[in-house]
């Protein structure tokens, strides 16, 4: 059964893990609308079409041709996620601190996790790392790669903010809904951007009426094109580094530029678009004192990772400067 973690913070009745949950939703908006499969082992394999038999006519008294169509094995691997929070013995013990300094710690590191997570679901780059999972960046070039050009576009105008004037706006807007038209059933769950993308996109939004707003699970407000989000994807563990940076190239590489960003379009379901895949569910073990030294140990342990089944699922529009007057 495929559950998001939003999902299972409602129905989580240990404090630890549902604490761990939370705090990791609180910092990583994009984890409410991820959908998670347990497989239970390290990788799974699944079947996606390659391509479509041929239907063909005839003439009569003549047969038709034979076409079957073809498909292919695709493996996606979990990557061992989880760290180990330690808080020295005194300092948990001490009458005059204010609050469990576990807890801290432990908010603390799921921070980090958060933080942790959103960078390598775009960025994650198992060529250079083989202990992370593939990120969408280069999940939408091997699509490329198979042929599926309209996943990744430039926008239309580099050379000014889409913000310059309203003939910048409205071509920037023909460009999203590109983007989104390239979504199977035209229709992704999120638009996937930096804050300063974010703050451009709802400014014309809201300079042409078309900005709508909803709330998540803990009330803050969530801004909408049409139906669907715009989230903002933050930043790195270091609070600075922007995931998305503002210096790619026009012609869309991850740097070396001077003003340019991208937006990514995501849909996601179980085994047919995008998805998460665990080989368990996030754990939180309160192992106690330590026998090396006088600590208490934390260990989260979730292993976890991405799929993808349908080229459709995700797409990318590369070459966009947000806003030249800053």
């Amino acid at each position: 059964m495929a559950w998001t973690l939003a999902e299972m913070s409602k129905i989580e009745t240990d404090p630890g893990r549902k604490s761990v949950i939370d705090t990791m939703l609180m910092e990583a908006n994009l984890l409410e609308i991820v959908p998670w499969e347990t497989i239970g082992r390290l990788n799974t394999t699944m079947v996606r079409h390659q391509d479509l038999p041929s239907f063909g006519y005839r003439k009569v008294t003549e047969g038709y041709s034979e076409s079957t169509g073809h498909f292919e094995l695709k493996v996606e691997s979990v990557s061992l996620g989880g760290l180990d929070i330690d808080t020295d013995i005194v300092i948990a013990r001490n009458s005059f601190t204010i609050e469990d300094a576990r807890a801290v710690q432990q908010n603390m590191a799921m921070k980090s996790a958060a933080y942790q997570f959103n960078w390598k679901f775009i960025s994650g780059n198992p060529t250079s790392d083989p202990e992370e999972f593939k990120g969408i960046r280069l999940r939408v070039d091997d699509i490329v790669a198979e042929g599926y050009t309209d996943q990744k576009f430039a926008c239309s105008d580099t050379d000014t903010g889409i913000l310059n004037s309203e003939a910048t706006r409205f071509n920037f807007l023909q460009d999203v809904d590109k983007l989104i038209y390239a979504i199977k059933g035209h229709a992704p769950d999120a638009l996937l951007m930096n804050k300063k993308m974010l703050l451009a996109f709802r400014s014309c939004l809201i300079r042409n009426k078309l900005l709508n707003q909803a709330q998540d699970m803990f009330g803050r407000v969530i801004d909408m094109y049409g139906n669907i989000r715009l989230i903002d994807i933050g930043t790195r563990a270091d609070q600075s580094t922007e995931i998305i940076l503002n210096t790619e190239t026009a012609a869309g590489a991850a740097s070396g530029g001077t003003e340019c960003t991208s937006i990514y379009a995501v849909k996601f379901g179980i085994a047919e678009l995008l998805w998460g895949i665990q080989m368990y569910p996030i754990e939180v073990r309160d192992l106690g004192e330590i026998q090396t030294k006088p600590v208490y140990r934390t260990r989260v342990d979730w292993p976890h990772g991405m799929a993808d089944v349908d080229p459709r699922c995700i797409a990318r529009m590369y070459g966009i400067v947000p806003d030249n007057s800053a």
